[in-house]
């Protein structure tokens, strides 16, 4: 499961418009917005830098993303004692918050996909949409070769 919660967040898919409750949250923030949150609320606080790295986005794109969740008090910035050309990003108590917020919504949603499907289908799923994210990351041709080629049949229960 925390597989399926790391490709939700770093993929950006948006499983959560079909869910009652999240149409207040979805004004808060937009999902760039959101990732960075649930980002910070996952590594903890990070320097501009690595967070843009985590986040697969130019350093410049992510200032304004920064500037935003900033304006809207989610996180800080703050200059690294260690090395003054280092901003430190950290989540605001009402960052975490909305945070806290996102991964429940998110674990309910896995929880719902848990009891709906065996243990041998949830396998079945993290693996093939791990692999359709390598796809979609232009890493497939090379990372493909780590996954089964041969598919497995699982019977499903109805």
């Amino acid at each position: 499961m925390q597989q399926l919660y790391e490709l939700f967040l770093r993929t950006g898919l948006r499983p959560f418009a079909f869910m009652n409750g999240t149409l207040q949250l979805e004004q808060k923030v937009n999902r760039s917005e959101l990732a960075t949150l649930l980002i910070l609320q996952f590594k903890g606080d990070l320097p501009m830098s690595e967070l843009a790295a985590e986040m697969g986005a130019p350093l410049s794109s992510l200032t304004s993303i920064a500037k935003r969740l900033e304006r809207k008090g989610y996180i800080a910035r703050a200059t690294s004692a260690q090395d003054q050309r280092v901003k430190l990003v950290t989540l605001t108590r009402e960052g975490l918050q909305l945070a806290v917020e996102w991964e429940n919504v998110m674990l309910e949603l896995l929880g719902k996909l848990q009891t709906a499907l065996t243990t041998d289908e949830i396998e079945q799923l993290t693996t093939l949409l791990l692999k359709a994210a390598r796809v979609f990351q232009d890493e497939g041709s090379s990372m493909a070769q780590n996954v089964k080629s041969q598919p497995v049949k699982i019977p499903i229960e109805e």
